[in-house]
């Protein structure tokens, strides 16, 4: 009995000590299991760490020449619909150089202008525009400077037709008369041009008491007088009724005063053999379809459109013109029963 009791307790002591090896294997095989996953974790961590920091500069500089291409191609594409929409506004205002300043979401642009006085085409240097853009070639802002008006008045007839002034240059700035208002004055700078030294270069704005075609209003003005811009009647009813509510004249430094540049403007050398009022139209249609000046062009082709809806030759009407030359040159103007207004803009003693 006591031999049976006695190999029971060994065999017990036994199996005691073959679980008591176990455990201690187990717990030394979860020790080193943790141990190498925290190694595992950390050279994990350190190569993530190595990774991003070669990728994230890679991803930078890719990321900011991407956003420069786009900027680059914004500040050209808004450069292009400044340049175009000045080709069917600005009176007798040409641009001579556009630069920008760019930076990841836009920029600035600077368009410096020039007029063109008289046959010899003597530039004379004119205010800059400044405009911003966004990373998306859309145009944010414009610079739209205000004329400086010296004297003033009750009456809105008279506050209309008073002299105003550049606040760039301080010269004269032209203003026209809408041939379908009826004004209780009209000024005749016209008569004034004996005043002038016979040297002087002048610009002059001249109304005309109707709207033209244009091949009838060439043939009317004298050969010896040189347009540099055509005045175009391109205001609708309703404008036109609230104009006439005040005897408004119509700016030449309103931002909603359409015309085109005249071929006479420019050198011969440069001058194009192409349809001055078809390229007018042409720029138009243009512009209808940048985000940029969109909604002045369609106003614009509302106004001119025929009935027919389609933008044609026979549709643009001229009411007026930007002339320049000498005061000999200009005085064959002098007793033309078509014009009813005109009003002098720059005068330069430098010939």
């Amino acid at each position: 009995m006591s031999d049976v009791l006695g190999k029971n307790l060994l065999n017990d002591l036994r199996r005691m000590l073959m679980m008591n090896n176990e455990e201690n294997e187990f717990l030394f095989d979860d020790r080193q299991t943790k141990k190498i996953m925290r190694k595992a974790r950390f050279w994990s961590t350190v190569k993530m760490i190595g990774i991003t920091l070669v990728v994230i500069p890679i991803v930078l500089i890719a990321l900011w020449y991407g956003l420069r291409a786009l900027s680059l191609n914004s500040a050209q594409k808004v450069m292009d619909d400044i340049h175009l929409f000045n080709e069917i506004s600005a009176p007798n205002v040409q641009i001579s150089n556009q630069v920008y300043d760019d930076h990841l979401l836009g920029g600035k642009i600077t368009t410096t202008t020039y007029k063109v006085l008289g046959d010899q085409h003597r530039p004379y240097i004119w205010q800059p525009i400044k405009s911003d853009y966004n990373l998306f070639g859309t145009l944010t802002r414009t610079a739209i400077s205000s004329p400086i008006q010296i004297e003033g008045s009750e009456s809105l007839a008279e506050t209309y037709q008073f002299e105003r002034f550049n606040d760039y240059t301080g010269d004269r700035e032209m203003f026209f008369y809408h041939p379908r208002i009826s004004y209780d004055h009209y000024q005749d700078n016209i008569s004034e041009l004996h005043q002038l030294e016979k040297n002087t270069l002048v610009e002059l704005a001249i109304s005309f008491n109707d709207a033209y075609s244009f091949r009838e209003i060439k043939s009317k003005l004298p050969s010896e007088v040189q347009v540099d811009w055509w005045w175009v009647d391109a205001y609708t009813d309703d404008t036109l009724d609230f104009f006439k509510q005040g005897q408004n004249t119509i700016s030449a430094n309103d931002p909603y005063i359409y015309g085109f540049q005249s071929e006479q403007s420019k050198p011969k050398p440069r001058r194009s053999s192409n349809d001055e009022v078809e390229t007018f139209i042409r720029n138009i249609e243009l512009l209808r379809k940048s985000k940029n000046f969109e909604w002045e062009t369609n106003q614009v082709y509302q106004a001119l459109v025929g009935e027919n809806g389609t933008l044609e030759k026979s549709d643009v009407k001229i009411s007026g013109a930007v002339v320049t030359g000498t005061p000999e040159q200009l005085q064959s103007l002098q007793g033309q029963t078509y014009i009813k207004g005109s009003i002098f803009g720059v005068i330069s003693n430098q010939k």
